[in-house]
């Protein structure tokens, strides 16, 4: 019988005892064994876990410990479920693998920050980390240990924040103001405890920075990206990229060339017939590009239960493979060099200004784009009735770093107010 104890605060906790309860005789048949839940250790101070809210059978058994160290010094437990996601649990992750305890986790953040130091724990103490919740709702660690076990992905390009992805398809529906959006947001519960984590691309970033290691056995410093999320963006960015042909969605991207890596996190337009511009609402979706199946496209709806699902299937494995083989970790990786995909790869950019109203502003804009022949296309919105001016730019391809030079140039300008968006264009 596998024994294992829980971590966790009330809300987490009642979610994943009613997904175990329901599914529990399905879950040990799939384990191969009898799994007890028996022990929870409630790491918030603030208020005890309460039983009576969840009124399972299940719950007879299970103890509460007021001390982590209870969980450590007792032998018979294999197993720690980690439901912390957004806490500062690194400690107590530290100490279950001293202990030999096998640990299960979807806290992307501590994972991505830390993933070195806990890779060289699992080795010396052959603990292991089970993380695959951490992609909820997308099974990519699934499918990266099965579909593509021997297959190479060469791109990835994907909606991992299935908040930002609801935000924007709100304000582009009924074109209000993010502000309103995000709380829509909040009331239906679809934002993390800390709204920079999603509307500042961090969130992505993590679950990058990790599908970065687990695809190239690399160890990824998030430092490295440029991060770049979705807090300016406006319905008039939405419009305008409408008609245009595109929609705007929050990309998270990885590029393998030669024995280089490149990494993004940034808004991008999409052309409306692209898979990824369909994905709308609470919804996360991936487009793979690898070597034997070409481009494969996933796409799943965020909801508890898929992370639920995800937690218990690490369990299940967690269960099956408990010590049964040596852990090693080892970075024997093609990979020589990491670098931020839009800083270091060229890309077609669509960028807003404000201006002054004045046709002499355009035409100096048009000759700084025009010298360098940077501009496939200069657009000024004329219909608006203040006097400011909004002016698109679609540019030919340039990386990040030498427009932005170039746009501290055109900032210089009398006349012009500000640049307000600089956004890739996705590649077709």
């Amino acid at each position: 019988m596998a024994k294992a104890a829980l971590m966790a605060k009330q809300e987490s906790f009642n979610s994943f005892m009613r997904f175990f309860a329901k599914n529990k005789n399905k879950i040990e048949k799939l384990a191969g064994e009898k799994i007890e839940l028996e022990f929870i250790y409630n790491y918030s101070s603030e208020k005890d876990i309460n039983f009576e809210k969840l009124d399972l059978n299940t719950m007879n058994s299970i103890k509460v410990v007021n001390k982590f160290k209870d969980l450590l010094s007792n032998s018979k437990i294999d197993i720690i479920i980690d439901l912390s996601q957004n806490e500062d649990v690194k400690d107590y992750i530290i100490q279950s693998l001293k202990n030999k305890k096998n640990v299960i986790t979807s806290n992307k953040k501590m994972l991505a920050e830390n993933f070195s130091k806990f890779k060289r724990l699992e080795e010396k103490h052959q603990a292991k980390i089970y993380y695959s919740a951490a992609f909820s709702p997308l099974p990519l660690k699934t499918l990266t240990d099965n579909f593509f076990a021997l297959d190479e992905i060469t791109e990835m390009n994907a909606i991992l924040n299935a908040t930002t992805n609801f935000i924007l398809t709100e304000m582009e529906k009924n074109t209000i103001s993010m502000k309103e959006t995000l709380e829509q947001a909040k009331e239906s519960s679809y934002i993390e405890e800390n709204p920079e984590l999603d509307l500042g691309g961090l969130d992505s970033l993590y679950e990058i920075v990790l599908l970065a290691n687990l695809f190239y056995n690399v160890n990824v410093d998030p430092e490295l990206v440029k991060v770049k999320g979705i807090k300016g963006i406006t319905s008039y960015d939405l419009i305008y990229a409408a008609e245009l042909g595109y929609k705007i969605k929050l990309l998270t991207s990885i590029k393998k060339e030669n024995e280089n890596l490149y990494i993004g996190v940034r808004p991008n337009l999409i052309r409306k017939n692209n898979f990824l511009a369909s994905v709308n609402e609470n919804s996360n979706a991936v487009e793979f590009v690898s070597s034997y199946n070409s481009k494969t496209n996933f796409k799943a709806k965020n909801t508890d239960l898929a992370l639920e699902n995800l937690l218990i299937l690490d369990l299940i494995n967690a269960v099956k493979n408990n010590n049964k083989n040596k852990i090693n970790f080892d970075l024997e990786t093609e990979i020589e060099n990491i670098f931020d995909l839009y800083h270091n790869q060229k890309r077609v950019f669509y960028i807003r200004l404000q201006l002054e109203k004045d046709e002499k502003i355009i035409e100096e804009i048009k000759n700084i784009f025009s010298e360098k022949n940077l501009a496939d296309l200069i657009l000024q919105d004329n219909l608006t009735e203040t006097p400011l001016l909004p002016v698109i730019i679609i540019t030919k391809k340039i990386t990040e770093k030498d427009l932005e030079i170039i746009l501290q140039e055109v900032e210089k300008l009398k006349g012009v107010l500000t640049v307000n968006n600089i956004i890739p264009v996705k590649a077709e």
